[in-house]
């Protein structure tokens, strides 16, 4: 009997905090980040198929063996070495190289849609673990929600969730490559008070207004004036009414909040005029929307 055709959304964040504390023995960098789901995505279709395949027209100019979701599924079948193969067609949504996570998105969301399309039973540790060798971020969108990452951001602990939040996601059309980002950061701006911000940010999440105004990335110190097209998308999120504004991960997207979806709207109306930015309304995910969201149920391999 083949398997069922399923379909995945695949969720991407932003960083609600995140600071880089000094380079590792291993090359990495040690940091401190929230994360958080946010509702913009892409689509992963998984069919039955002889053997494994993977179409993407929006990256075709990228060879499938560097693609997240081909690693995620070859690094399954070595694991699970599952009884037949699977047609992947991944449509994008989510810019690439924007610090949303959109690749580390498409590789958690293929190892959960394959594990269920496979019918596989993985200990969540083993996945956890594949998750991990593919990016330092792929880890937390077997989660999802908010979530404290630790370590290069692969140790993932969940936190409270904030409460829902309505906000604009603006990519401003430049690419920022994160090694470049890590170089240029020079760790004498990074905050010596890093962990207690950390730990205090994560205690207010909860609280009615979220501690948004608190939101922190150590990148802003150096992006910001390096790319003037992210310095003027943040520019316009204020001049709009954003209550926080802030760089995702190492850019170049930068995210605003709304006080409600109205306002959050007409901001995203404004920006979509700018021909080179693109400019996406969302609204944060808990856990269990994200999960609901992905499946229409939560899956097994969650915990």
């Amino acid at each position: 009997m083949k398997p069922t055709p399923i379909l995945i959304r695949s969720f991407c964040k932003v960083n609600l905090a995140l600071a880089v504390l000094g380079k590792r023995p291993d090359g990495y960098h040690e940091i401190r980040t929230v994360f958080q789901s946010i509702d913009l995505h892409d689509d992963l279709e998984i069919r039955p198929c002889a053997r494994l395949e993977l179409r993407c027209r929006e990256l075709d100019s990228v060879p499938v063996e560097q693609n997240t979701v081909w690693q995620a599924a070859t690094a399954l079948i070595r694991a699970a070495a599952p009884a037949t193969g699977a047609e992947i067609v991944l449509r994008k949504r989510i810019p690439a190289g924007a610090g949303l996570g959109g690749g580390s998105s498409n590789a958690a969301a293929a190892l959960l849609g394959l594990c269920r399309f496979w019918g596989l039973e993985v200990p969540a540790a083993e996945l956890l673990t594949i998750a991990a060798s593919i990016g330092s971020d792929v880890p937390f969108f077997l989660r999802g929600g908010t979530a404290l990452g630790i370590g290069r951001g692969e140790e993932i602990y969940p936190l409270p969730e904030m409460q829902p939040a309505h906000l604009v996601v603006v990519y401003p059309g430049i690419h920022i490559s994160t090694g470049a980002a890590y170089q240029s950061l020079s760790l004498m701006l990074t905050s010596r008070q890093a962990t207690p911000n950390i730990q205090g940010f994560c205690g207010r999440l909860s609280e009615a207004t979220g501690g948004l105004a608190e939101i922190f990335n150590d990148f802003e110190t150096t992006i910001l004036p390096a790319y003037p097209a992210v310095k003027e998308a943040k520019d316009f999120l204020k001049e709009r009414g954003a209550t926080a504004t802030l760089l995702s991960g190492s850019g170049s997207s930068v995210f605003g909040f709304f006080l409600d979806e109205e306002s959050a709207l007409a901001a995203s109306r404004g920006g979509n005029a700018r021909e080179s930015w693109r400019v996406f309304p969302a609204k944060t995910l808990s856990r269990a929307e994200y999960f609901q969201s992905m499946f229409g149920s939560s899956p097994a391999n969650r915990n």
